[in-house]
C-alpha cells in the first residue's frame, strides 16, 4: 500500500470508530442525548426528542459501519459530513462546535479522497500495486 492509501485507511477507520461510538452511545443511552436535540428539529419532524436521538444513532451506526466495511464510503461520508454541517451550524462557535467542524472537514476530505467505486473492498488491480 502507498502512503496515501495508508492515510485514507487510517482516516476512514478513525472516522468509522468515532461515528460508531457516538451512534451506539445514542442507541444505548438515548435519554442523555435528548437535551442536544434542537427545538427546530422537533417542530420540523413532529417527533419527540427521544425518537430523533434513536434515528440519529441508527443513522450514525449504519453510516459508520459502511465506513468500517469499506462499502459506499463516498456516499456514507458525504451524508455524515452534511449531517455534521447541520450540527456545526446549530451548535455554533464553541468548543464542541469547533471540534465537530474539524470532524466534518475530515469526513468531507474522505469524500474527496475516496475512489468512485460503489463497493470499495475489491482487491487492487495490478496497476495499483
Amino acid at each position: 500500500m502507498t502512503q496515501e492509501q495508508w492515510g485514507i485507511l487510517i482516516l476512514r477507520l478513525g472516522l468509522a470508530a468515532l461515528f460508531l461510538w457516538f451512534g451506539f452511545s445514542q442507541l444505548l443511552d438515548g435519554v442523555n442525548w435528548t437535551s442536544w436535540v434542537p427545538m427546530w428539529a422537533v417542530n420540523l419532524l413532529h417527533l419527540p426528542p427521544a425518537m430523533i436521538v434513536l434515528a440519529n444513532g441508527s443513522f450514525e451506526v449504519v453510516a459508520g459501519s459502511l465506513l468500517a466495511l469499506n462499502i459506499w464510503v463516498r456516499w456514507a461520508a458525504l451524508l455524515l459530513a452534511l449531517h455534521l454541517a447541520v450540527l456545526v451550524f446549530d451548535i455554533g462557535p464553541n468548543p464542541i462546535g469547533i471540534r465537530d467542524f474539524g470532524i466534518m472537514m475530515a469526513t468531507f476530505a474522505l469524500v474527496l479522497l475516496t475512489e468512485k467505486r460503489p463497493i470499495q473492498n475489491e482487491a487492487p488491480s495490478s496497476e495499483e500495486i
